[in-house]
């Protein structure tokens, strides 16, 4: 206010100078929105004709402000890329997805799951028979009912039901979407009437794997197993786009967006957790387990100082669930060296004081950094939910700045590329980057309890 009464009672050129100036950092503003949009910008019509109109009004100022003109290519040009990457003949090409990814596609770097993008999806019915539809990855939960009753010829009422390895139910909501990417690990889609609900059954194959992986495990090295990891979590997390953060915490319900690549993000966080404590529960003999607990300690370390906490905070966390803390026998067996390491890992993950411990650690890192995205999740929903989005019908900007302040974390990041030293190739260089992308875990851990009470079972 107090620079616009300046102006005001300015001379004639500081007045236009004042002018100017603002044109410029609107025109600023808005090629930085447009850059960070850049990959939604096609799919929002609206977003678009506001570009068109806001270069048809800034040519028009620059035929009296000559000044103008300077900017006028950098704004034609992100206004042709994007009416480039929304030509017709270009949207009708969308990428195909599969549920489950095998083979050499487990290999291929991982792109952006775009919201236009289409899944192939196993949807099952109460016999655990399946019909596969192809949808949009944002599909709502009415759509995906709409498009399994044209494929079975049903009539009746279905419901959408997340069923877990655990044999939870959830009856999804029509209007909610991705769901397709929010699965928990070994979680299944099934449709089925409301009468059918209480005779669900998980499938066999969502129990998880019956024998472990520690005769494969032993023979790769724990520095290439993280590096490979932190490569394959580092395309993951590059994949997030800031948007998903906010449709995250607001509901994705309503931006009717996907949020896949996030969900995909989280998702290998539990994955990660549950491979450590799936390998342990599966693993038989003592001195094997005392190796596999060494094994992970180590591979912990190496993500450390690759500086991939995502997956660092997930191992120590493994070796922290109960049915791997409670193994006394092989913890007993463990060198004093490892259970030192350990106890100073646990350290990094005191809850106290808001997390105080790992903050100053990721405060003294610099990028690239994959953080541990749980927390950040965790920050913007106590944020979002102890603040109201609105104060007197005015929009709440210091809500809307702490939120900032969350996403700004996840640029700084990523904002140097991943190219950490690669370790001394051998030669299952590939069987290792095959085996940390095909992960296969129990998500149950009333299952992992028990395996871990038939290793070591409680003394009386």
């Amino acid at each position: 206010m107090q620079c616009m009464a300046q102006a005001s009672q300015g001379s004639d050129q500081e007045r236009i100078d004042y002018a100017l100036n603002n044109k410029r950092r609107v025109i600023r503003l808005v090629l930085q929105w447009a850059a960070i949009n850049t990959p939604h910008l096609q799919e929002e019509e609206s977003s678009l004709a506001f570009l068109q109109d806001f270069y048809m009004s800034v040519s028009e100022d620059a035929k009296h402000i000559p000044a103008l003109k300077d900017q006028l290519p950098e704004l034609e040009s992100v206004l042709k890329q994007n009416s480039d990457d929304a030509n017709p003949s270009q949207k009708k090409h969308k990428v195909l997805l599969r549920q489950f990814s095998m083979g050499d596609e487990k290999l291929q770097k991982r792109q952006p799951i775009k919201s236009t993008d289409e899944i192939l999806f196993k949807v099952y019915c109460s016999d655990h028979t399946y019909t596969t539809i192809r949808v949009p990855v944002s599909a709502s939960v009415r759509e995906v009912v709409s498009a399994v009753s044209d494929k079975l010829g049903s009539q009746g009422d279905l419901l959408v039901i997340h069923l877990s390895s655990a044999g939870d139910k959830v009856v999804l909501k029509p209007n909610e979407v991705s769901i397709f990417s929010s699965l928990s690990i070994n979680g299944r889609l099934f449709v089925c009437s409301r009468e059918q609900i209480n005779s669900l059954t998980p499938l066999p194959e969502q129990e998880g794997p019956s024998a472990g992986s520690m005769s494969t495990l032993e023979l790769m090295s724990s520095k290439e197993v993280a590096y490979q990891m932190t490569l394959y979590e580092w395309e993951l997390f590059n994949c997030v786009h800031e948007h998903e953060l906010i449709y995250h915490t607001f509901g994705r319900q309503h931006f009717k967006k996907a949020t896949a690549n996030l969900d995909l993000f989280l998702r290998r966080f539990n994955e990660i957790q549950l491979w450590v404590v799936t390998e342990v529960c599966l693993c038989s003999t003592l001195s094997k387990r005392v190796q596999l607990l060494k094994k992970f300690i180590k591979i912990a370390a190496h993500c450390k100082e690759f500086r991939n906490l995502n997956s660092f905070f997930a191992i120590i966390m493994g070796l922290s669930n109960p049915a791997v803390s409670r193994l006394s026998q092989t913890w007993e067996k463990l060198p004093s060296k490892f259970k030192k390491v350990y106890a100073e890992y646990e350290n990094l993950m005191d809850p106290s004081r808001n997390h105080r411990a790992y903050r100053l650690t990721v405060a003294k890192l610099d990028p690239p950094i994959i953080p541990f995205m749980p927390l950040l999740i965790k920050d913007m929903t106590f944020t979002h939910e102890g603040n109201k989005t609105f104060v007197d019908s005015l929009v709440n900007f210091e809500k809307m700045r702490m939120i900032a302040n969350t996403v700004r974390i996840i640029r700084y990041c990523r904002s140097q590329p991943f190219n950490h030293e690669a370790p001394q190739a051998t030669k299952n260089h590939q069987d290792v980057r095959l085996y940390v992308r095909q992960i296969s875990v129990i998500d149950n851990q009333r299952t992992l309890s028990q395996l871990s009470h038939k290793l070591e079972p409680r003394r009386p």
